[in-house]
Parts: C-alpha cells; sequence; structure tokens
C-alpha cells in the first residue's frame, strides 16, 4: 500500500524558492510539507556567497536583459526591498550597505543566507508543516480535471508516498545537473559543462511540470555561469567563488583558432555562455601586468577578501603563462594548440581600435572601455564554461502560476525559482533574489487556492 499524506500545500525543492514558497503558504495559514530529494535542504542557495541582488530598475533590466520577460522583472523590481526587509525580520543578518554594479549592472545587499533557510524552516515546521529529505518527487498527482493535487514521491528508503495537497509548487532548481539535458537545449560542448552547484538540480520541476500540462519558455539554450580555469585537477564547493574568473571583462579573450567571438566587456557570465560554443569549448584569456595585479586580484563581493584568481588557478592546475613580451606570449599559447598566425592578427587588430577608442575588429565589437595588454609582463589563462543554474525553464504569471502554452493557467501548480523562464534569458537577474521573491509569489498564491 502507498502511504498517503494530507497537507494544503506540498512544495518540491528546499532551496531558496522552496523554502521561501513554504514560509510564505505557512503565514498565510497552510498547512505545508517542503521535500527535499538531497539527504540535507539547501540546495545551491547554501553553497552561495549570499548576495540578494537584482536589477535597480525595470529601466536597467530592459537594457541589460532584452528579451526578458518585462512583466515579471517589474513585479521582481518591485517586491526587492520588502523581501529584503523580511528576511532581516526573520532574524538574519543583512548587511547596511548595499553592492551597486555587481555582474555589471545589478544592486544587492549581502544575507546570512543560511540562517535565513534554517530560520524559514523552523518557522514552517513550528506552525504545523513538514520537512521530508530524501524525498524524490516521481510525478505529479492530478484529479479527474486534469488540475494538480500534490506529488508521488519516492523516500530515500525506497518506499512511495502520495503527498495530497490543493496546491502544488514546484521549486527544484533547474536543470544544470543534467549533461543529457544541456546538450538537448544548450548545443555542443554544453554537457561538459564544469558543475558549480548542487548535483540534485537535474530538470525535476521541467519534467514535473511539462507533465502536468504547462508550457516551457523560449530561452531553453541560456544559463548563468562563470569562466573557470582549465583544466581543474579538483573543483568542489570551496572553490567556486576562489576559481571563478570575475574579470575575464578587462582581458582579450580568444577560441583556440586565436579569434575574437564576443565583446569582452559585456561581463564574465556573458562570455560563459559564449565560449562554450566556440572550439572545444574552451577560450584563452590574454591580459597584462595591470589588470593582474588590479581586477585579477580584488574582492569579488564585500567581505569575501581578495584573493589572486590567476595564481589559484596555476596552483589549481590551470593552464597559465607569464612573458616578458607579447610576442614571447603568443608562441607560448600558441604551444597550447591555438594558431599563433592568426592570434598575433587578432592581438594586433584589437590594440589598433582600442586605441582609436574603439569599434569593430574582425567582425567582433569593441567596446568603448576596452583596452589592449599594453604593459608588461604579460598573461594568458586557458578557461572553461560553468554552470550554475539554467535560465529557461517553465512559463509562469505573476501569481508563480504554470501556464500551458496558450497562456492559461494549469489548475494547482505554482513554479518558482530556478525552474521558471523567463526573467533571465542570457543576461541574468540574479539568484537569491529572485528566487526568494518568486517562492513567496507562490506559496502565497498557493494558500489562496486552498483558503490559507
Amino acid at each position: 500500500m502507498v502511504e498517503v499524506r494530507r497537507y494544503d500545500v506540498v512544495v518540491v525543492g528546499a532551496g531558496m524558492a522552496g523554502t521561501s514558497a513554504a514560509l510564505a503558504a505557512s503565514r498565510a495559514g497552510a498547512r505545508v510539507a517542503l521535500l527535499e530529494k538531497q539527504a540535507e535542504p539547501g540546495g545551491s542557495a547554501a553553497l552561495s556567497v549570499g548576495m540578494f541582488w537584482t536589477a535597480p530598475s525595470v529601466e536597467a533590466y530592459r537594457r541589460r536583459i532584452p528579451r526578458g520577460d518585462v512583466a515579471l522583472a517589474e513585479r521582481v523590481v518591485a517586491d526587492h526591498r520588502e523581501t529584503l526587509e523580511e528576511i532581516r525580520a526573520l532574524g538574519a543578518r543583512v548587511a547596511e550597505a548595499e553592492t551597486r554594479d555587481i555582474m555589471t549592472f545589478g544592486i544587492g545587499w549581502s544575507i546570512d543566507v543560511r540562517a535565513m533557510l534554517s530560520l524559514a524552516r523552523a518557522e514552517v515546521q513550528a506552525a504545523g508543516g513538514r520537512l521530508a529529505t530524501g524525498a524524490t518527487a516521481v510525478e505529479l498527482l492530478q484529479d479527474e480535471a486534469r488540475a494538480v493535487a500534490g506529488v508521488l514521491v519516492r523516500e530515500a528508503a525506497g518506499a512511495l508516498v502520495r503527498y495530497e495537497a490543493g496546491a502544488t509548487v514546484l521549486a527544484t532548481g533547474g536543470f544544470q545537473g543534467a549533461p543529457e539535458l544541456l546538450a538537448r537545449y544548450v548545443g555542443p560542448h554544453a554537457d561538459r559543462l564544469v558543475l558549480r552547484s548542487n548535483r540534485g538540480s537535474v530538470g525535476d520541476g521541467l519534467r514535473l511540470a511539462t507533465g502536468a500540462g504547462a508550457s516551457a519558455t523560449a530561452g531553453l539554450a541560456t544559463y548563468y555561469g562563470h569562466l573557470l580555469p582549465y583544466p581543474l585537477d579538483t573543483f568542489g564547493p570551496e572553490d567556486f567563488t576562489p576559481m571563478t574568473q570575475y574579470y575575464s571583462d578587462a582581458t582579450l579573450l580568444v577560441n583556440l583558432r586565436g579569434e575574437r567571438f564576443c565583446d569582452e566587456t559585456l561581463g564574465d557570465e556573458i562570455l560563459n555562455q559564449a565560449v562554450t560554443l566556440q572550439p572545444e569549448g574552451r577560450g584563452v584569456m590574454l591580459f597584462d601586468h595591470d589588470v593582474r595585479s588590479t581586477r585579477a586580484v580584488a574582492e569579488s563581493f564585500p567581505g569575501l577578501g581578495a584573493v589572486d584568481r590567476f595564481d589559484l588557478a596555476r596552483r589549481g592546475g590551470g593552464r597559465c603563462a607569464e612573458a616578458a613580451t607579447l610576442e614571447q606570449l603568443v608562441r607560448t599559447v600558441t604551444a597550447w594548440g591555438v594558431d599563433g598566425d592568426r592570434l598575433a592578427r587578432t592581438l594586433q587588430h584589437y590594440t589598433d581600435v582600442t586605441l582609436a577608442g574603439g569599434g569593430v575588429s574582425d567582425g567582433v565589437p569593441v567596446s568603448p572601455s576596452a583596452r589592449a595588454p599594453h604593459t608588461g609582463p604579460f598573461y594568458a589563462l586557458m578557461v572553461q564554461p560553468s554552470v550554475t543554474f539554467t535560465l529557461g525553464g517553465v512559463r509562469i504569471d505573476t501569481d508563480a502560476r504554470a501556464l500551458d502554452a496558450d497562456g492559461r493557467p494549469v489548475p494547482g501548480l505554482h513554479v518558482a525559482g530556478s525552474d521558471i523562464g523567463g526573467l533571465s534569458n542570457e543576461g541574468y537577474a540574479g539568484g537569491l533574489a529572485p528566487a526568494y521573491i518568486t517562492g513567496r509569489w507562490a506559496g502565497r498564491a498557493a494558500a489562496a487556492v486552498v483558503g490559507g
């Protein structure tokens, strides 16, 4: 016999979005079951540096993410500061000072994300809710009218349990942990992406939602991640931030053919996606002493401290080079399998265009703010892309209701966090803040469905 457990709202995924949804639903009077497939709750949020950020305005969002869903962005931006105060009131640390120009344009505040998650879960449980770990969602339950009525779960010991509920929230964190889905949606080399998040986010939310009639968004080929050294001897959660080459926007970035392929000043998270589509999914950053002694050792986020990313890359196994002249650097990089003649021409053309104040070099835009390497010694680092979470996902409205292909809500089903698509598309509008905010939408709307 399959055990049946009945709740008002069931939430699948206990990361930032799922925990926020559970908290919001509980505060609205619903009895909540919060399910997590891994042995510990927290998801990728618990591995993050805790920067709660998004676009500072809808106008800034439009400039950075022109193919994004503006309706979702308007509400995320409007809710940002209110949800920040909600986290502070919960008892978690929230920085007093804001950080600006995050990922070139965002605004945010550092929070103690692990404390926030723990405090929120404790409140849900104190209100009569349940936290179940080692609980893998198998399929959504649907009634005769095809409304979602809960979820069938396989527990760690193998037993099946029916969690029946009037409303269900999916917040499983995207599909970055599934190489076959990355290859299907992102393209060649994507199945090699280094995973820079938890390993449990393998597309459960997308699979469950579309199986129940929900529609996927555009932008399934886009994702958030950062460039890492290539190769790497080891790579674990403790390396996620120190090994990230945030300063790539201050370098000259080429592929193995020695060609530029993207405006470097767009930012590391954009370059990361572009490198994936290059030959063998690799690139080479070239830069000078000025960049090496400033951007490459700068603090990435307030409170994290400065680290020497180039030195860490070298010690971690990355292919690095240092040379007194650019000519010597090109010869070294040629030995890595890069087309040296093409690289030399690329470097000369790029230098000429930067000195002229920007324009186009070999068919690729050069920003007026770009600066070619000119102060020795000179450096090179081979890089590879990583994935933190995917940006495409389930289509939702501003109440986080899952929508079908005709734009109609799927009864009883809500989706939040990295399981949704539309808010970010190539450019991204933040991780923790949009996850918490959309989770709160979902939890409140789910509670309203059952009269909470």
